[in-house]
């Protein structure tokens, strides 16, 4: 019996597959170990760079810093008001000076010594105390910048607070500080008077000890906020001697790593040698590709370092996916050339094959089908015409798509202009059903009203009669009051009843819509208590007046502000505003009232309707009547608990209802 793998490899396909397989990997072999030493070496070459590029830049932020507060008591130490309080001894005036000079530029340290040295201003005892080595260097050799470092009594002459600040505690919180001296950067500069005599020393500083902004600024600059598996990937230090005094290093507890020490290697390296230090090392619990250099005071000693380091693990992860990737390469290229073989062996049978699969997707509907190439033979004359013949598919089904789209956006315009129509029809209808009804409602109520006159006219004068023919004490005036009152009622019924069943006579003439509101306004609190209630008033810039009736228009304004002012009851906001709307002036009436629902709502106009108890129902119906009489419109929105707003638009020119 053959064997099927001897069979396979005896094959021209087999022969074919392992003739190009072979090479290949052996090629592809050599091509990994050679970019696996080309990629380890450019990372490590490239890190190195790096590293130096961090640890100058995070001495570049020191310098802008140092440079900085050169600037600020340069320019302090010239300024006239400073000079002059100095002259005059006016040490409440230096004082509050310095202070807000060092609040503003956010300095630790600004102080002013005479041309001894002594302290002019200081927080402890009266007795003038001298000040630091580097003043009296300032007031020698001239101005002076640079990096010094201050012992615990030299901090407490300048002040307890700033000796409190510069305390450096360790991971354990020990009620022992580990480091009371403060490491500063410091400029003097002498201060002369308006002849140009020296008469004094201006210094300032910036203390490095706990000072996490400086830091942090240092750290975000060189490498921003990147983290990597939840450690972040740069980290920079500045060390007092050996000590951390200002870190973005953690502890594993979270906490910044200040009292911690550098490790005997660096510190031996950078601060007895003064020395550059990069190399890999680890930082607390971290290792980290460092850099350290030493920081020198004004006498040339290595007083501090500064440090910045990279997390080391990003560099491992990228060696390890570059060796993923090299190793995937390797057993890809190996399946690859494996496959090329069989590619070649099929490669005649493709194109006919690739042919009647599209065949199949274009009978299927489809017609976004890839071809295969044309080539010059048989066959891709025949992959050309069936292209042909897709292509003559496709742009039918485009046209016909194309015709479906300009159909469905004709429907679309026509159902939304039938639509409009449609609403435009139910508003109209709305509102000639309420016309119907008022003016039903109002031919009943005008013969009501005549029937009620008559006898209602009876009844005032048999009653004027009766309170003729009494005496002035008789206890019967109280009745007959009583039923006057009641009559009046009745009266003033019948008039809104006769007013809203007839056709409004409107005697027309230009109409201040502002000032007919204020007028009412002003009337508007013996009808309603308004004390507690605030007016809000927003009109336009020359509003137009409007041709109407004026005592029509305050009847209906009256109505709808003292409605409002009902509706607070007393206590709230009422907001007026008009505005010009095309051919129309919009007058909203806003209140903050208890508000009405829905169905309260579209009944307000209804003659009778009211939600008073003492009301006619009749007030906003006349009111309607008006409005309409006057060409214009009057709509309320309102919800519960959020207020109402009347809308009254009139026509600037006068319109006349038909």
């Amino acid at each position: 019996m053959t064997n099927p793998f001897y069979a396979a490899f005896n094959s021209i396909r087999g022969k074919l597959t392992l003739a190009i397989v072979t090479p290949l990997v052996l090629i592809l072999v050599l091509v990994a170990l050679a970019a696996t030493f080309l990629i380890n070496a450019s990372i490590v070459d490239q890190t190195q760079k790096q590293i130096r590029n961090d640890l100058n830049a995070a001495r570049t932020v020191l310098e802008r810093e140092q440079q900085r507060l050169y600037e600020v008591v340069r320019f302090t130490a010239r300024s006239l008001p400073l000079v002059g309080a100095l002259q005059t001894a006016d040490r409440e005036s230096l004082a509050k000076l310095l202070a807000e000079t060092r609040r503003l530029e956010q300095l630790d340290m600004l102080n002013i010594s005479d041309l001894q040295g002594k302290m002019l201003l200081q927080t402890g005892d009266e007795q003038l105390t001298r000040a630091a080595d580097f003043v009296l260097k300032a007031l020698a050799d001239g101005p002076f910048q640079g990096t010094v470092l201050m012992s615990e009594a030299e901090l407490e002459r300048e002040s307890p607070e700033l000796a409190l600040r510069a305390a450096i505690y360790g991971p354990a919180a020990e009620d022992e500080p580990l480091e009371r001296r403060g490491m500063f950067l410091v400029a003097a500069i002498p201060l002369l008077d308006r002849s140009g005599l020296p008469v004094g020393c201006l210094y300032g500083g910036v203390m490095l000890n706990n000072n996490l902004g400086l830091v942090d600024r240092i750290n975000e600059l060189v490498y921003g906020r990147d983290e990597y598996a939840g450690v972040a990937v740069g980290s920079a230090t500045i060390f007092l001697e050996s000590l951390r005094v200002a870190t973005t290093v953690r502890l594993k507890n979270g906490q910044r790593a200040l009292g911690t020490l550098v490790s005997p290697q660096v510190a031996e390296a950078v601060l007895q040698h003064g020395e550059t230090w990069l190399d890999r090392a680890i930082v607390v619990n971290e290792w980290y590709l460092t850099a350290y250099e030493p920081i020198f005071s004004g006498k040339g000693d290595a007083i501090g370092a500064l440090y910045v380091g990279m997390l080391e693990k990003p560099l491992v992860a990228v060696k390890k996916r570059a060796f993923l990737l090299l190793s995937g390469l390797l057993v890809l290229g190996c399946l690859l050339g494996g496959l090329l073989a069989g590619w070649f062996a099929r490669r005649l049978s493709e194109p006919v094959l690739a042919l009647a699969g599209s065949a199949k997707k274009i009978a299927g509907g489809e017609r976004d089908v890839s071809l295969p190439a044309a080539g010059r033979d048989e066959i891709g004359h025949l992959t050309t015409a069936f292209a042909d013949m897709t292509n003559a598919l496709r742009i039918s089904d485009l046209e016909l798509q194309e015709l479906n789209r300009q159909l469905e956006k004709k429907v679309e315009r026509r159902t939304s202009q039938l639509e409009e129509k449609s609403l435009e029809l139910i508003q109209t209808q709305e509102q000639l059903l309420h016309q119907e009804k008022l003016a039903a409602i109002g031919s009943l109520a005008s013969g009501v009203a005549h029937e009620i006159n008559n006898p209602a006219a009876i009844i005032r004068g048999n009653v004027e009669i009766l309170q003729m023919g009494l005496a002035d004490d008789a206890d019967e005036h109280e009745e007959l009051a009583e039923i006057m009152k009641q009559v009046d009622r009745i009266s003033l019924i019948t008039r809104n009843l006769l007013s809203s069943s007839r056709e409004q006579n409107l005697n027309t003439e230009p109409v201040q819509i502002p000032a007919l509101l204020g007028e009412i306004l002003d009337q508007l609190s013996h009808h309603a208590p308004m004390v507690g209630i605030k007016v809000k008033k927003t009109f336009a810039a020359e509003l137009p007046a409007v041709q109407g009736d004026r005592e029509r228009l305050r009847q209906v304004f009256t109505n709808i502000l003292l409605n409002a002012a009902q509706a607070m009851a007393g206590k709230g906001e009422l907001r007026l505003s008009g505005s010009v709307e095309d051919r129309w002036v919009r007058i909203l009436v806003a209140d903050t009232g208890p508000g009405m629902n829905e169905s309260t709502r579209v009944k307000i106009f209804n003659p009778f309707f009211t939600t008073k108890s003492n009301g006619t129902g009749l007030g906003l119906s006349v009111s309607y009547g008006i409005i309409r009489a006057h060409g214009g419109s009057i709509e309320v929105s309102s919800r519960e608990g959020e207020g109402t707003v009347f809308q009254i638009d009139l026509p600037i020119k006068r319109r006349f209802v038909e």
